[in-house]
């Protein structure tokens, strides 16, 4: 049973690695997709479907909507196309910014959900992956200790700095390019990303700070044991 299980989570997370790298390069493709090849339009919600979810933990169910919009390109060819997304809040006449190729007859979604794709997909492809590593170098039975400063060097460096400066950016965009919302809703984020910006200061000069002791301590030590030396 022991070894059963044990089996299962490794495949569970070589299986995740896999998909995550999947999912990053759908993301990374859209992303280039949009910079280098079709125009961008302004949509509208014609119409959308509806399809029920359920909560397993407390039973509920809740309602999700996928869109269909329509835009008009600069040939004046009228476009239906069904997004690939779904939300819990939708009305006919909502507006979304997308890019269309007409070659491939594409459609992806501009804004917010194109950068939470893109975020998301790093950051799953991120950890999926460095367990995958760890599991290879523990089977192969390779020394661990280096993988394990790896990864607290980079969780402290990059990973948590990149999660504080990513979402961030999430609320600068929402406050200028996101849907319409109440000037209430817009002072929230304004108030959350300003928090964020001093917190996000302030953990990059605690990073950068807790360094100098150690050095210092490590002199006062060099500078005593030459001295010891000496004598």
């Amino acid at each position: 049973m022991t070894f059963g299980y044990i089996s299962l989570v490794i495949l569970s997370i070589n299986s995740l690695a896999i998909g995550s790298l999947f999912f990053m390069y759908s993301a990374s493709y859209d992303i280039y997709a949009v910079l280098t090849s079709g125009q961008n339009y302004t949509s509208t919600v014609v119409s959308f479907t509806s399809e029920v979810h359920y909560d397993s933990d407390d039973g509920s169910s809740y309602m999700m909507y996928t869109p269909t919009v329509r835009f008009i390109t600069q040939n004046n060819e009228e476009v239906h196309r069904e997004l690939d997304f779904s939300t819990s809040s939708m009305q006919v006449g909502d507006i979304y910014k997308v890019n269309y190729n007409k070659a491939s007859g594409k459609v992806i979604t501009l804004g917010f959900n194109l950068v939470i794709k893109f975020i998301g997909a790093f950051i799953f492809c991120f950890i999926f992956l460095f367990l995958c590593v760890g599991i290879c170098m523990y089977a192969f039975n390779f020394e661990m200790t280096s993988y394990k400063d790896s990864i607290a060097k980079v969780g402290l460096y990059f990973f948590i700095p990149f999660l504080m400066i990513g979402f961030n950016l999430l609320l600068i965009y929402g406050i200028f390019y996101g849907n319409t919302v109440p000037a209430w809703v817009t002072l929230m984020l304004v108030f959350f990303s300003i928090m964020l910006t001093l917190g996000t200061l302030g953990y990059f000069k605690m990073m950068f700070s807790t360094n100098e002791p150690k050095t210092e301590k490590l002199g006062v030590k060099k500078w005593k044991h030459h001295r010891r030396i000496k004598k």
